[in-house]
């Protein structure tokens, strides 16, 4: 038998990895970068994380949902600063003028809906303190 620690839910997701922590030390260290990441986020980033979790977000829903008419760029921070999975898909509509556009549809991959639930989690946290 052996004194591996096994991660509670919610904080694997801030190294990206699927395995337990293996020591205290280790879970300390996952907790305080969940935390500091949470620091990061803003409320336009948390109705974003919100909502992505309920179900594919068209773009023109997005723009609604943070306030704002430049969604995308959000979309790309959370990618990049926050390294959540965000797959977009390109849909053909026609527009009122009768042209062929190709908005996309943003989709919260699977593999990120733990660090979305820790980080909104933690978010709310530091705000409650």
């Amino acid at each position: 038998m052996t004194d591996e620690k096994k991660a509670p839910a919610g904080c694997n997701p801030v190294e990206g990895s699927s395995k337990a922590l293996r020591s205290s030390t280790q879970y300390n260290h996952n907790q305080n970068k969940l935390l500091t990441l949470a620091a990061l986020l803003t409320c336009r980033h948390i109705r974003l994380l919100k909502r992505l979790l309920a179900g594919p977000l068209p773009r023109i829903e997005a723009d609604r949902v943070t306030g704002t008419t430049n969604a995308p760029e959000y979309i790309s921070r959370l990618r990049h600063e926050f390294l959540i999975q965000i797959r977009t898909e390109r849909i053909e509509v026609i527009d009122r003028d009768g042209f062929k556009t190709r908005p996309g549809v943003y989709h919260l991959e699977s593999e990120s809906r733990d660090r979305v639930e820790a980080l909104i989690e933690a978010y709310e946290a530091r705000r409650a303190a």
